[in-house]
């Protein structure tokens, strides 16, 4: 098999090696390796029931694909039944697969290092995990029967469950505090409206956040603000953004004319991305990408400059060394598409990502601190 990322590894070498050979002066001090990006996964979650989740590998450098890396790194196992996130940090990846109910840890390659089944004290099922986040040493995780759970990244086994709200979705570090956004997702048409806050170490619940209905996408800046988005009851109450001040809990609704926030992702430096998603009267799907300033808590223009129309957004993800964005786009019943541009607002590439669904752009990264 082709070793993916370590190829791309090299490649990236090469271009500091070149941005770097204009200096004059020679420091023989051990130096220190910066952070760069080796590749992206992207990951399809599949249709539901049908065990046909899978992984690509990109090379945003060459605009390379390698499909199926996952069976092909290992012997052809299969992924598993609909996956829904994964996250690179340090040497291994975390994959969640939902209605397989299991983890898969593996190293940069794909290659399986372990699974991760977790369950319930008193019950003999599968937990299901849904969403990742990282701090420390440590990656945290949702499960969608009500859980949050917290991994530890040298025994890679699920080190303390905490319950939380109904249907958990996206699960986020701010000011030191664990924030889990409790949708309710399985109660309509009474959606969750709280966001559960844990102690990050002990995994305690310190307090929960009323928010807007059903909760679903959160991102932090580097200020201590958590940006939310409730997607509402899908019908007379609409999705919106929220930001919460994590110094004291207070929440504010944000009015932003003309946009029904759908999915965020956060970019380099003040940039939020945003894409606003909703029906028109014969059920269109009308679709728009803003990116918003979160030092000024305000729309600061288009995400697309180049005329580009992206339509059936379902996923967002960014890639902010390289300031990539991804926007995978689905029908839900043939392979999904996979855009990406660039940081001018302009198409970089566009791709078949070999499966159904594409929820995840997954960045890997070398350099900086070294994993346990």
């Amino acid at each position: 098999m082709k070793r993916t990322l370590l190829r791309l590894a090299i490649i990236a070498g090469a271009v500091l090696i070149m941005s770097s050979s204009s200096c004059l002066e020679i420091d023989h001090s051990e130096p220190e390796i910066p952070l760069i990006t080796i590749g992206t996964y992207i990951l399809n979650s599949g249709n539901f029931g049908s065990n046909d989740a899978n992984l690509i590998a990109y090379n945003p450098y060459n605009k390379e694909l390698n499909y199926n890396i996952f069976e092909r790194s290992n012997g052809g196992k299969k992924l598993g039944d609909t996956a829904q996130d994964m996250i690179a940090f340090g040497s291994k990846i975390y994959i969640a697969v939902y209605n397989s109910g299991l983890i898969f840890v593996t190293d940069l390659e794909g290659k399986v290092i372990k699974e991760i089944k977790t369950k319930a004290q008193g019950s003999s099922a599968n937990l299901s995990p849904r969403y990742f986040t990282t701090w420390e040493n440590c990656v945290y995780v949702t499960f969608y029967e009500g859980y949050a759970g917290k991994i530890d990244t040298t025994s890679l086994t699920v080190s303390a469950l905490a319950k939380v709200g109904d249907n958990p979705e996206q699960i986020k570090i701010a000011g030191e505090k664990l924030y889990v956004a409790n949708s309710g997702g399985m109660n309509y048409p009474n959606y969750g409206k709280t966001l559960s806050v844990l102690n990050p170490v002990t995994m305690d619940v310190m307090s929960e956040v009323t928010v807007a209905d059903n909760p679903i996408y959160l991102e932090a800046d580097s200020k201590g603000f958590l940006y939310v988005v409730s997607m509402g009851n899908y019908n007379d109450v609409p999705s919106c953004l929220q930001i919460v001040n994590t110094n004291n809990e207070s929440v504010q609704k944000l009015e932003l004319e003309g946009i029904t926030p759908s999915f965020i992702a956060k970019g380099p430096g003040n940039a939020l991305y945003l894409v606003s998603s909703s029906y028109d009267a014969n059920w269109n799907l009308i679709a728009d990408y803003y990116i918003f300033d979160t030092s000024k808590k305000e729309i600061y223009g288009k995400l697309i400059q180049d005329g580009t129309r992206i339509e059936n957004p379902y996923s967002l993800s960014a890639d902010t060394l390289l300031t990539l964005i991804y926007i995978g786009t689905s029908d839900y019943t043939t392979n999904g598409q996979m855009y990406v541009i660039d940081a001018f607002g302009h198409m970089y590439h566009a791709f078949d990502t070999g499966g159904l669904n594409p929820i995840t752009a997954c960045p890997v990264t070398a350099g900086g601190p070294k994993d346990n």
